[in-house]
C-alpha cells in the first residue's frame, strides 16, 4: 500500500478502505492508520500527527511504526527466503494489530491514563508485558486448534471412546491419562493409542 502526497484530512478520508484490506498487504503506514482509527474511536477525536510532510510514510508516528516491526521481527528477517518472509511479515504484522488493539482495549481502558502517542508502543516494558500476554495467547489458541483436530481424529478413527469418556479440553485428557494408568490399559488399547495421539499434537 502506498500513500502518495495526501494531507491529514484526505489521509484520514482514506483510513477505513486501507484497514480493511488483508494483512498480507499492510505496512507500517497501515499500522500508523490503524492508530489513528482506534484513538479516534476511543477518544472521539482525530490523533493530530505531528510534522505532517503531505505523505504519511515520512511521518513521526509511521517511522515509530516501521521502528516497531524491526523490533519485533526475526534477527534473520531481512535474510529470508521471499516466501519465508512473506508469511513472517504478514505474522509480525498480525502481532502488532494485536498490540495496538491491547493497548487501547486492554492496557489503557479504563483510568486516567491514555494512549497519547505512538512513542508508547517503542517503550520495552510495554513490549515485554505485550510480548507475555501475546505468547499465553497463541498457546491457547494453538491448544484449542490441537483439541480440534484431536478430536475430530478420534471421531474418525475410535467414535465409541466419545461415548465412555468425556473430552473437550486438556484436563479431561489428563483425567483419561489417570483411568489408563489406574486400570493399567495395555498400550494397543483405544485409550492409550488417543492418549499417544494427544501428545503427537503437543497436548501432553
Amino acid at each position: 500500500m502506498r500513500s502518495g502526497a495526501l494531507n491529514q484530512e484526505e489521509f484520514y478520508s482514506k483510513i477505513p478502505e486501507w484497514i480493511e484490506k488483508p494483512k498480507s498487504t499492510w505496512n507500517h503506514i497501515t499500522l500508523m492508520a490503524y492508530f489513528c482509527f482506534k484513538y479516534e474511536q476511543k477518544n472521539g477525536v482525530k490523533f493530530r500527527l505531528v510534522r505532517w510532510k503531505q505523505d504519511p510514510g515520512k511521518g513521526k508516528e509511521s517511522r515509530d511504526f516501521s521502528k516497531l516491526f524491526k523490533t519485533l521481527a526475526p534477527e534473520d528477517y531481512t535474510s529470508l527466503p521471499a516466501k519465508a518472509k512473506r508469511e513472517k511479515k504478514e505474522e509480525v504484522i498480525v502481532k502488532i494489530y494485536n498490540y495496538i488493539n491491547w493497548m487501547f482495549d486492554y492496557k489503557f481502558r479504563r483510568g486516567e491514563r491514555s494512549v497519547t502517542g505512538t512513542q508508547l508502543f517503542l517503550m520495552p516494558s510495554m513490549i515485554n508485558e505485550f510480548e507475555r500476554m501475546y505468547s499465553a495467547f497463541l498457546t491457547k489458541k494453538n491448544n484449542e486448534n490441537s483439541m480440534e483436530n484431536l478430536l475430530s481424529w478420534v471421531s474418525e478413527k475410535y467414535p465409541h471412546v466419545l461415548d465412555e469418556h468425556e473430552l473437550e479440553d486438556v484436563g479431561d485428557l489428563k483425567m483419561l491419562e489417570k483411568y489408563v494408568s489406574f486400570y493399567s490399559l495395555p498400550s494397543d488399547s483405544n485409550e492409550n493409542l488417543i492418549l499417544a495421539k494427544a501428545r503427537e499434537f503437543n497436548l501432553l
